[in-house]
């Protein structure tokens, strides 16, 4: 008890160690079904590489819609609410892409996962905005995702183990997890957002347009939407790589995405004390350089143990970047508009998710090297874009603060 009192700090709330604590329970789950549905679509329904990815791609923009109708939502209703929602509906339709047996019923199931599951995620992060003192926003971050890596250590393991031998108990057990973590919400977290009260103005609330209307949150947005096409490549379209060209077990990425969430793990929180003293947008270009390095190491052979290292450069450029991503946000955003900004947020990220497996398969299915130096090179690209905008955002803030003399 001691060690956890040290540990836990005492600007953050009670509440938001419940909320990571959930978090770990329910990425056990997740990281059981989604580093290995490229290879379950792809033999279930016996597809080329791509038909699967487009077959990804409509989950993916599935995604997308959940992450903006979730984040409106957590402005309306309330965060704790969405989350309730999302997980209540989720674990159905996770069994049901588990069970399907028509091709129509499993891209359907797979359609309303992908409409149900990520409902919660735009307000469990706004709820994280609203629990923590600005001041310690990336500290918090970088804990939620040092919770969310952990239980990927777990989760890939067991996946790649189970993912040999039957496909059925992997969605079953994502399924169990997020009614774990439901339960855990019920129990213990209170929603302490309310919605603003009407302008005695008469003045029209603020919504999506006015949110649309930050150009500099769109060209953010913007750019992490392409950070999202190159990550996508690692979990989307490695996976199927190993298994359907090199001809790996499907258990060998399950250990390359272990060693990813381990290293996320040991390495996310010195990291973030290294780069607090830079500007997030010039952390988003150093994280996508590192990514553009990691995916050019994996041109330079087939080896499981280069596979490996290039995991770890990726890594370190994954725990730049995401801490960094969610503090601009949160901090950019009005309280009152947190959700939707947040769900943009993820709509931006979620769309080149969707939008990577298509890309990368059919760059695949041209040749592995060509694939592994475009994603490289657009890498390069983006980096040089959030370095663009760190160096106009300064510039901004300098004419905005005028020197005192």
């Amino acid at each position: 008890m001691r060690f956890v009192n040290r540990w836990r700090d005492p600007e953050i709330p009670d509440t938001f160690y419940i909320l990571m604590l959930g978090r770990f329970v329910n990425l056990v789950g997740n990281s059981l079904v989604f580093p290995f549905m490229t290879i379950y679509l792809a033999t279930r329904l016996h597809a080329s590489m791509t038909v699967v990815g487009l077959i990804m791609t409509l989950y993916g923009l599935s995604q997308v819609a959940a992450q903006l109708i979730g984040g409106v939502l957590s402005d309306t209703w309330g965060r704790r609410r969405v989350m309730v929602l999302s997980l209540s509906l989720g674990p159905a339709f996770t069994i049901c892409v588990g069970l399907a047996r028509s091709p129509m019923l499993l891209i359907a199931a797979l359609v309303f996962m992908g409409l149900t599951v990520p409902l919660f995620q735009p307000a469990s992060m706004a709820m994280v905005g609203d629990l923590v003192p600005s001041s310690k926003l990336t500290q918090a971050y970088s804990l939620m995702r040092m919770a969310s890596n952990a239980g990927i250590i777990i989760g890939p393991m067991i996946g790649g183990f189970l993912a040999d031998r039957s496909f059925v108990a992997i969605f079953g057990l994502d399924a169990l997890s997020m009614l774990l973590y439901l339960a855990l919400i019920l129990r213990s977290i209170p929603d302490l957002h309310t919605t603003a009260a009407p302008d005695p103005s008469g003045v029209r609330p603020r919504g999506l347009l006015d949110v649309a209307r930050d150009r500099s949150f769109v060209r953010f947005s913007l750019l992490w939407s392409l950070t999202g096409m190159v990550y996508a490549q690692l979990y989307q379209v490695v996976p199927a790589y190993l298994h359907l060209d090199l001809h790996d077990p499907a258990s060998t990425f399950g250990y390359l995405a272990a060693e990813n969430a381990f290293l996320v793990l040991v390495l996310q929180w010195p990291i973030t004390r290294l780069a607090r003293r830079r500007a997030p947008a010039q952390l988003m270009a150093i994280g996508t350089l590192f990514y553009g390095l990691g995916f050019l190491v994996l041109l330079l052979g087939r080896s499981v143990l280069l596979f490996a290292f290039g995991v770890f450069i990726i890594t370190i450029g994954e725990n730049v970047i995401n801490p960094a991503a969610s503090t601009w946000v949160a901090g950019r955003a009005p309280e009152e508009l947190r959700g939707r900004y947040m769900g943009l947020f993820g709509l931006a990220n979620r769309t080149g998710s969707a939008l990577g497996p298509t890309v990368g398969g059919s760059l695949l299915s041209i040749g592995a090297a060509y694939w592994l130096a475009v994603v490289s090179s657009g890498a390069g690209a983006v980096s040089w874009g959030f370095w663009r905008f760190s160096r106009k955002e300064a510039e901004e803030r300098s004419v905005a603060v005028p020197v005192a003399r």
